[in-house]
């Protein structure tokens, strides 16, 4: 064989060994026992089987609930939703569906920074990016609605990171509970 068939049958064999599919070893869970231990432990904690607890309308206004937060914050010309939130919008989302008579705003704001246009567009992706995860987590797409502010309506007035960094947020709006 010459020197080029040999290279490309090298080449496919590598290229089919590293498609193939690779078993996953999982580590073994330490749950914690003591297997030397002759008395069980009986754990009481009721198990919840979806991670939330859910909501009536009282909670919109209860400090110590994750529904009074209605706050999500971006990072600077972005609109991904970090993983902090993720959470309390669920538990929004759920709060939605098991209330269908409740609506609400999703206001999308920017900072300063950029022209009028195109933070009024970033605000409204903003506000996408959220409405999107609650109906993706059970809402119903006609009980959130989604407006843009742009830079408009800032929380902070000063000019600098922290206060630009206040801007750039989404906010949760009742307007049905």
């Amino acid at each position: 064989m010459n020197k080029i068939t040999k290279l490309a049958m090298i080449l496919i064999f590598a290229l089919a060994m590293t498609a193939c599919k690779k078993d996953e070893v999982k580590p073994p869970m330490d749950d914690g026992s003591d297997n030397n231990n002759d008395t069980a432990v009986v754990d009481t904690t009721p198990v919840r089987t979806d991670g939330l607890i859910c909501c009536n309308a009282e909670d919109l206004d209860d400090p110590n609930s994750l529904l009074s937060q209605r706050v999500v914050y971006f990072d600077y010309d972005q609109a991904n939703i970090a993983s902090e939130y993720r959470e309390m919008l669920s538990l929004h989302a759920r709060y939605l569906q098991e209330n269908p008579s409740a609506r609400m705003t999703v206001e999308g704001h920017a900072d300063e920074r950029g022209s009028r246009e195109y933070n009024l567009a970033l605000g409204e992706k903003r506000g996408y990016a959220v409405a999107n995860l609650l109906n993706a987590q059970g809402a119903a797409s006609g009980q959130v609605k989604v407006v843009s502010y742009g830079e408009e309506r800032p929380e902070a007035t000063c000019s600098n990171d922290s206060c630009w960094s206040q801007n750039r947020r989404g906010v949760i709006v009742y307007t049905a509970k």
